[in-house]
């Protein structure tokens, strides 16, 4: 699969949830997995596009929901969707709250479940809507050009300014520029199509 997005989710008190994803990829072969999973309880496909598609799926929750998810079940802290799982076996999500609630939440992870936090600071719910997920290097190179006038026009200033300002070699500068660029510009095409 490409993308496997869990949009939303209703978990009850009970046994089982049911969870609503955006999958795009090869539906089919994304329907024998879940077909294969015996606590998949049921689910429906909905086409939205070529590749894209809607899982409305239900499930008996098992051991490892209760250990990624419990800790998060307190006052105080919230996960907001949607939960970006990657191929390579990560799940990406914003998890808001307070200090100390947030602090225990994350000690209360079982071991097994390593965690990176990749940003901490106010939240803007905005930026989800458009967000093309650039490396700390590109957003600086981005940055850069933006307030010293790249993006001008007439263009106010050179890659090897840009370069200069994030301590960089012009070509390196040059590269994290472009593809910073195409990050955006497919985020923003991706963006539109859904609107």
């Amino acid at each position: 699969m490409d993308r496997d997005v869990l949009l939303h989710g209703t978990v009850l008190g009970e046994p089982e949830d049911t969870f609503l994803f955006y999958v795009e990829g090869d539906i089919d072969v994304y329907a024998d997995a879940l077909r294969s999973v015996d606590r998949i309880r049921e689910f429906e496909l909905t086409r939205i596009d070529e590749t894209g598609h809607y899982v409305l799926l239900t499930q008996r929750r098992d051991g490892l929901d209760d250990a990624m998810f419990a800790p998060f079940q307190r006052t105080g802290v919230v996960v907001v969707p949607p939960i970006d799982f990657r191929p390579n076996g990560i799940a990406r999500l914003t998890i808001i709250g307070t200090g100390d609630p947030l602090r225990a939440a994350l000690a209360e992870l079982p071991d097994r479940i390593e965690t990176t936090v990749l940003r901490i600071g106010e939240y803007d719910w905005r930026q989800d809507l458009f967000d093309p997920d650039l490396t700390d290097r590109q957003f600086d190179a981005l940055s850069a050009a933006v307030e010293s006038g790249y993006y001008e026009s007439p263009r106010e200033t050179t890659v090897e300014a840009v370069a200069d300002r994030i301590d960089a070699a012009p070509s390196t500068a040059s590269e994290h520029l472009r593809k910073a660029e195409s990050a955006v510009m497919t985020a923003f095409i991706r963006l539109r199509e859904v609107s």
